[in-house]
């Protein structure tokens, strides 16, 4: 415990001429006690940002309701005060729960949106009733809406009705509690939520879009699918991201024309999304083009390489199918592509693509070739060897090396 002397001397040094000693003196009395409270909630209003950064800190340290209630008459004090208490308060955390309370009361309209706002911030509040009345009663739309979203990051599922109200209420407020809803998940909300999307507000139908993605349930997809030919551009790729993201079905294959678009015209998040959904929905014509893309990217960037991942997983759900092989023999396909749909080629057992492997073994790139004898040892099983026999000369040291294992291994 910091002796009287030592707190006393420190506190005169929070009005010394060096801004230095006084920035130093605010760092110390955050090892003080309660009597350092109020020089140091003084000294957020020194005029050098070091010292007020050093007395934040210190107050925060010292933390506990006490050290809260000092600090609540700054979110009456201009900008910096106000966001400098706020952060204060939510640092200190759960103690400063019962105090935000009886703000909810306050006539100032801003005292009790930054008193829901913080309760969001610090994520706790035993008087989940309080919120929901805000919610319902309070007159300004910027409380209402802060209620709304902070009931949701609380979880308050007796918020519930409140929130399907609230979507009837001021635009902003539908928003937040739009945002609510998303978080619970829950079904007996879509209906309301659906209802939306005939508002002539651009904006609100595409959020309620995100939330019924967000809720994800097959209803969710089914209002969501049935929307699909009325939305607009952004909304459809917005549909489309929520539909792929839930899981499509093949009846849902009206939507390949738009998936094909986002695969072929689309940002790289789009295109993983297109690729997601394409393959959901075992789309055969969207595999070249896959191909081509997956052949595009670097392997040595880890970005891309992310991409590749993501790519090469959803080639392989569509197995051994035609396309796939086709794609061997299609001029247009780069070598790198080729090698991608090799080596998925190799990975699902699919033997039926033997035949197009062997002319492979005289492509003019090595990458591919090394690729096809990876796949043929692995596919054609007793064959390999006398398939890949008629490489031992190939120009290509690593390709001569990789076949002579092959054969000593077999013999």
């Amino acid at each position: 415990m910091m002796e009287t002397e030592q707190i006393s001397h420190l506190i005169a040094d929070l009005s010394h001429a060096d801004a230095t000693q006084r920035r130093a003196a605010a760092e110390e009395l955050g090892d003080a006690d309660e009597r350092a409270l109020y020089p140091l909630i003084q000294t957020l209003r020194d005029d050098n940002p070091g010292v007020q950064d050093a007395a934040m800190r210190s107050l925060i340290h010292l933390g506990g309701e006490v050290t809260a209630y000092m600090t609540l008459p700054l979110l009456r004090e201009g900008p910096y005060l106000r966001n400098t208490a706020m952060l204060i308060i939510k640092e200190i955390g759960p103690p400063a729960i019962p105090l935000l309370r009886t703000l909810f009361a306050d006539k100032d309209d801003d005292i009790r949106k930054f008193a829901v706002d913080l309760i969001g911030e610090i994520k706790a509040c035993d008087y989940s009733w309080d919120l929901i009345r805000l919610l319902e009663t309070d007159p300004n739309p910027n409380v209402r809406a802060s209620a709304a979203k902070v009931v949701g990051i609380l979880r308050y599922r007796e918020a519930l009705p409140a929130l399907v109200v609230a979507l009837q209420d001021d635009e902003w407020v539908c928003f937040s509690a739009l945002e609510a809803l998303a978080e619970f998940g829950e079904e007996a909300c879509l209906e309301p939520v659906g209802k939306l999307l005939t508002s002539p507000l651009s904006a609100l139908r595409y959020a309620a879009i995100e939330t019924l993605g967000k809720i994800g349930s097959a209803r969710a997809s089914g209002i969501l699918h049935a929307y699909l030919p009325k939305a607009n551009d952004m909304e459809k790729n917005a549909i489309i991201r929520s539909l792929v993201q839930t899981g499509l079905t093949p009846a849902m294959s009206g939507i390949a024309d738009s998936l094909m678009g986002m695969l072929k015209e689309g940002e790289w998040e789009e295109r993983l999304i297109a690729i997601r959904g394409l393959a959901d929905i075992r789309e055969d014509r969207a595999i070249p083009v896959i191909i081509d893309i997956a052949g595009s990217l670097d392997p040595s960037d880890p970005i891309d390489e992310e991409r590749l991942s993501a790519v090469r997983q959803a080639l392989v759900s569509f197995e051994c199918v035609d396309s796939v092989v086709e794609t061997l023999n299609n001029p247009l396909i780069k070598y790198r592509g080729k090698v991608i749909a090799i080596q998925v080629l190799k990975e699902v057992g699919c033997t039926g693509a033997v035949p197009h492997l062997v002319p492979l073994l005289e492509a003019m790139s090595v990458h591919v070739v090394l690729a096809a004898i990876d796949a043929v040892e692995h596919l054609a099983e007793n064959e390999a060897s006398t398939i890949l026999s008629s490489l031992r000369d190939h120009p290509d040291v690593e390709v001569r090396d990789r076949i002579r294992l092959l054969l000593e291994g077999s013999s």
